[in-house]
């Protein structure tokens, strides 16, 4: 079969399996397969496939039509434009999230060595893309599961952050006492489970692929965001910002919660003008 042939037959497959925007799934598939980049592929269509390379697509095929999310096949995905290692066991990096990290990095690009805490850290998309982009800044990951864990450390090392990004294995739900020993940070940045426990069920079988710890937020999905600005606030170096992701309908909720502790919240929309990001500002004394 030709590589025009074989991509015809992904983009068929899965369209029937229900999938949207077949015909990038089964480009992304057929370049990661064929190992070449949307030009090569262009350029050999006409050349017929080796039978070794058409049972690897079809095994993702089956895997994809199955639910698994096409990032977790391709084993990476690009967050601002660098590629990050993701599978089974982390949440997968959201555009959305982009918007979040490139916030603080406008923030502390400027600043001489800024403490940065990522909690939550997953795949370490913020906190390695806040330290890529900042090399004077001191960033410090916290990551709870030993899944997440695997795929942070595998990304650090990708990047080449192994000796500068310390990684902190930690539940942040236990509060900031837990990690007194480490210095006081001038901007924490989370992107924590937000889903409310009832909801998770109905979530897209893609979604149900990740791992439900990254995913599920309590019962009304506001179980980080309460300990964020009870406990984690007063952590927070005076003058510090305090970064956070959240739900599309929950961004009024997670700010009330920083008001009690902080006057200084604003809430931000991302690219679809929904409200998605809570920033609060800690007062100098």
């Amino acid at each position: 079969m030709t590589g025009f042939a074989l991509k015809k037959y992904a983009e068929r497959t899965i369209a029937e399996a229900g999938i949207d925007n077949a015909a990038f799934e089964a480009q992304q598939l057929m370049q990661h397969v064929l190992q070449m980049d949307t030009a090569a592929l262009l350029l050999c269509q006409n050349e017929p496939v080796s039978p070794v390379h058409e049972k690897k697509l079809e095994q993702l095929l089956e895997r994809r039509c199955d639910g698994e999310p096409l990032q977790y096949l391709l084993g990476s995905w690009d967050f601002l434009g660098r590629p990050f290692s993701v599978g089974a066991g982390v949440l997968i990096p959201r555009p959305e999230t982009e918007e979040l990290c490139a916030f603080v990095i406008d923030e502390i690009e400027n600043r001489s060595q800024p403490i940065v805490f990522d909690l939550c850290a997953g795949s370490g998309c913020i906190g390695l893309s806040v330290k890529l982009r900042v090399p004077q800044a001191r960033v410090y990951l916290v990551e709870k599961y030993d899944a997440a864990l695997q795929w942070l450390n595998r990304n650090r090392e990708a990047h080449g952050l192994t000796r500068q990004v310390p990684v902190i294995q930690g539940d942040v739900l236990r509060g900031s006492s837990a990690f007194s020993t480490f210095p006081r940070p001038d901007v924490i940045v989370s992107n924590p489970p937000y889903i409310e426990r009832n909801l998770l069920p109905g979530l897209q079988r893609e979604v149900q692929k990740e791992p439900m710890t990254a995913l599920d937020g309590g019962d009304d999905g506001l179980d980080f965001y309460r300990c964020f600005a009870s406990d984690w606030m007063a952590f927070l170096a005076d003058g510090g910002i305090f970064a956070v992701e959240c739900g599309e309908t929950q961004a009024d909720a997670v700010a009330a919660l920083f008001m009690e502790t902080c006057t200084s919240v604003e809430i931000r929309n991302d690219f679809n003008n929904i409200p998605r990001f809570v920033i609060a500002r800690k007062e100098t004394v």
